[in-house]
Order: C-alpha cells, then structure tokens, then sequence
C-alpha cells in the first residue's frame, strides 16, 4: 500500500490536485482513500459530488471521543463516481476545531489515530492512501503524516509565487528533519500555474535548488475553477481537455515515481534574493 501526502500554502489548489489525483488513480483500477487533513473539511468535496461529509472529529465529540463507539461507516464515505471507476475511492475528512478556537492540528492526530483503530486500510484493502494537508502552519498535528511515517511519499503543490515557494521550503525543512525517525522523502514538486512571468523555469530552478524534481505541470484555467462550483472533477466536468490530460499525467508521474530524496531548505532571504533573479529569467 502506497501511502502519500500532498502539501501546500492554503488556497495554492492542493485540495483540488489531490481529488484529481484520487480520482485518476481509481480510473487506474486502485482501491484509494482519500483523508482530507484540515479543519475546512473540503478536500473530498469534488469526490462526493459537493457534499461535505461528517468529520471524524465531529463524530468523536458527538460520542464523548469513544473510539470503540465509532463504526466505520459513520466517518469513511464512498465516492459519488465510483461507478465511474475501475476502482475505488472512499473519504474521510479529519475535521477541527471552530475557527478561532483549539489547535486545527489536534484533528489530524484523532482522525489518523481513529482510521489505525478501526483497521480502515486492512478492512478496505487499499492499494492508496492520499493525505490532503494544510501546508501553511507545520505544526505537530499538521506533519503527523510525515512524522509518524504514515506518509512515504511527500509532495508539494506550489505555484511560481515567493510566499508559496517559502512555504514550500519550510515542507522540505520538515521532510528532512523526520526522516530518520519516519523514513518519508520527498517525491517532488506539482506545479499548479498561476500566469506569473518564467513561472516554469522559476519552478524547475527552485527544485533543483532544493534537491527535488517537477512532477507535473496543472495549468492555469477556468475550467478548473468551474469545478469548485460544480462539486466535481475536470473528470466529470470537461474530460476531453489538455487540462484533464494534465491530471491523468502527473497522477501516472506519481504513480510510476521512483526518484525521492531528502530535501534542502531555504531561508527567506536567500530564496528571497534568488527569486528576484529567477523572476527576470536571470
């Protein structure tokens, strides 16, 4: 069983590149289930065709946080578009505290200890496990895929921007720093285009700065943005599209990565300085 985690700045897209990528990989014949890891609880919208589920950590309070009180059907949802699927995909979404109030992590840490105790990955016989994480905040609760080791595989959506390529490198602070202990490496860079100026080149130049790879390019589109409001994939919504291609081939970059590492940071002020340069195609 594959076990990976998608990182990133809040709003980069990530949650979006993860149902995509769930998605595809049932497309491919996988059993895949996908933890949305923020207290949004959006990340399965678009895989339960715009419903937002009951979150593990809601039906913990309701059951004064009786794990053995929880059934599995209570916080594990298939997919709308199963159907669709030589596979399958089931969610699940961690949940957290009202906004403003209690640490957002603290629902991480209940929902994957949750999913362990009712032997979720046994009972589905799961050939994925898909992490969605807020990438913005590394906290204990936030890298708890990473580590713990219930992630092997990290990667990390970014666009060309300085704000989110910092926040990219503080990931890559925290890849390094539990490897030892967990064994998770990095599987590279998903570039998610926003239109800024050499922003694959800016992209391509800071994994290699870091020590990583591009794996894959999501171009920046409308279409896109159409199926937030739609509740649904490009799958579902535009199919025969070079923006859905993209999808099915970053999922297949994913699918066939042999290449992880262990990744550099950067300080603000050295990423700083070298993006000012990279910007201008210097």
């Amino acid at each position: 069983m594959r076990q990976m985690a998608i990182y990133g700045k809040g709003g980069i897209g990530k949650s979006m590149v993860s149902s995509h990528i769930s998605y595809a990989l049932a497309k491919k014949g996988l059993k895949v289930l996908h933890v949305g890891c923020d207290p949004k609880h959006d990340s399965t919208r678009l895989l339960l065709n715009g419903a937002m589920p009951e979150t593990i950590l809601e039906t913990l309070r309701a059951k004064d946080f009786k794990v053995e009180s929880i059934k599995m059907e209570e916080v594990v949802f298939e997919s709308t578009f199963n159907s669709e699927c030589d596979g399958e995909i089931y969610c699940a979404e961690s949940g957290g505290p009202d906004p403003g109030v209690g640490c957002g992590g603290k629902g991480v840490v209940e929902a994957i200890e949750t999913l362990k105790h009712l032997n979720v990955f046994e009972k589905l016989d799961l050939d994925a496990v898909l992490y969605d994480v807020l990438g913005d905040v590394v906290c204990g609760g936030f890298s708890m895929p990473i580590r713990e080791g219930y992630a092997d595989e990290i990667y990390i959506v970014s666009s060309g921007e300085i704000e989110v390529l910092f926040a990219a490198s503080n990931i890559f602070k925290v890849v390094a720093r539990f490897n030892p202990r967990s064994g998770a490496r990095l599987g590279g860079i998903i570039g998610n285009l926003r239109e800024l100026k050499n922003e694959k080149k800016i992209l391509t130049e800071f994994a290699q700065q870091c020590g990583t790879t591009i794996t894959g390019f999501i171009p920046y589109s409308e279409k896109i943005k159409e199926c937030s409001g739609k509740g649904v994939t490009l799958f579902q919504h535009a199919p025969d599209t070079p923006e859905c291609d993209a999808f099915k081939q970053l999922t297949d970059s994913i699918w066939d990565n042999a290449d992880f590492s262990i990744p550099k940071s950067m300080t603000f002020e050295d990423l700083h300085a070298w993006w000012l340069k990279a910007k201008q195609g210097n």
